[in-house]
């Protein structure tokens, strides 16, 4: 009910007041994700890893961050949420990345709110990191495959397909015994010399034709580019 009032509050303000007129789906956009953009408004130096949160007033910040913590009917309401929280959600959400770096505070001029039909006139500007839980991760799977060399003989011997996504795209997985075939979403073929059938039955997918690419496929699984670059992915 709370959340309904505050959309309609904020649909009277922005239809009435603001120089844009926003459909219900931006509004409720706007109140539940603080109307986040990616990588719009970002300079050279910036990664394209970069999220924009809006920003209310100081009151209205202070406001929300009270009902969020300290509400006894909705605790921790999505509509009431700080921007570090909306931050670090929508981090994962566009990267697979947990850690959401505070840049500065962004304000725009009445054309720009028009032009790119904002929702505030204020942003916050997050630069989206891997996090110290993630890189521990990405340790661990690097090591469990950096004892691998082109010699050993693949364990599996099952034939499996799998529908993986993650933040930066989606692809189809072919598990054929020893070796697996991904095919991209951006129409990339990418081929698993080495397939390994763990002892809880997830798959790891080694020595692809793009370097540093691997494969973790099970109850949890992970795409890692080489380096710090890796991702939760979701398979089925």
């Amino acid at each position: 009910m709370k959340k309904l009032l505050a959309i309609v509050v904020l649909g009277l303000l922005l239809s009435n007041c603001g120089p844009v007129r926003h459909s219900w789906k931006e509004i409720n956009y706007i109140v539940d994700h603080r109307d986040t953009r990616k990588n719009i408004f970002n300079t050279k130096k910036d990664s394209l890893k970069t999220i924009y949160v809006g920003v209310g007033t100081d009151s209205d910040e202070k406001w929300k961050n009270m009902y969020y913590t300290k509400s006894i009917v909705q605790p921790k309401a999505q509509h009431f949420a700080p921007k570090e929280v909306i931050a670090e959600q929508q981090c994962v959400k566009n990267f697979g990345l947990e850690k959401a770096v505070f840049k500065e505070i962004l304000e725009f001029s009445k054309d720009e709110i028009i032009e790119y039909r904002l929702g505030f006139k204020k942003y916050a500007k997050y630069s989206c990191e891997i996090s110290e839980r993630q890189l521990k991760e990405a340790k661990i799977f690097q090591e469990n495959t950096s004892s691998l060399n082109n010699n050993q003989v693949s364990n599996n011997t099952l034939n499996r397909t799998f529908n993986c996504s993650y933040p930066s795209g989606s692809s189809k997985i072919r598990i054929r015994g020893g070796t697996a075939t991904e095919l991209t979403s951006a129409g990339v073929e990418i081929k698993y010399n080495y397939v390994e059938l763990t002892k809880k039955g997830a798959f790891s997918l080694e020595q692809s034709t793009k370097p540093g690419r691997t494969f973790f496929i099970g109850a949890k699984s992970f795409l890692s580019l080489g380096g710090a670059e890796f991702y939760n992915a979701v398979c089925r």
